[in-house]
């Protein structure tokens, strides 16, 4: 008749031959007892760690510019001509110094807030005398 499973597995670890255990099982009353579940974690992760994926939702500024030939500056760098910005100017959340200029007009300026949603610029430049 072979031993009750439980046995076995007595036997086996107090020969130290289970890859589970970590520590040298004691040969007194608590060796009989079965491992606890802390030693039978792995050492090191079977794989990496799930990734958690947060969809980052594009801001920064939407600009409706006319004349659309007019140059635009964003804390004093010029970011290009209204028409080629296309539909949003990526920016870091925050205040911002925007202008708008356009030779023979009068400039635009503004401080805008950009925040976790882009801000729309509407701006209609008007001629100077």
């Amino acid at each position: 008749m072979s031993p009750p499973p439980t046995r076995l597995l007595i036997a086996v670890l107090l020969a130290g031959t289970c890859a589970c255990a970590r520590a040298p099982v004691s040969r007194d009353s608590d060796a009989r007892t079965l491992p606890r579940m802390e030693a039978m974690r792995p050492a090191v992760p079977l794989g990496p760690p799930a990734r958690v994926e947060q969809r980052v939702r594009p801001t920064g500024l939407r600009f409706d510019v006319m004349p659309e030939r007019a140059r635009v500056f964003v804390d004093g760098r010029a970011v290009g001509l209204a028409r080629q910005l296309g539909t949003l100017l990526p920016l870091a959340p925050g205040v911002h110094q925007v202008s708008v200029q356009l030779e023979g007009h009068a400039t635009w300026r503004a401080e805008v807030m950009v925040g976790d949603r882009p801000e729309p610029i509407e701006v209609t430049l008007t001629a100077s005398r």
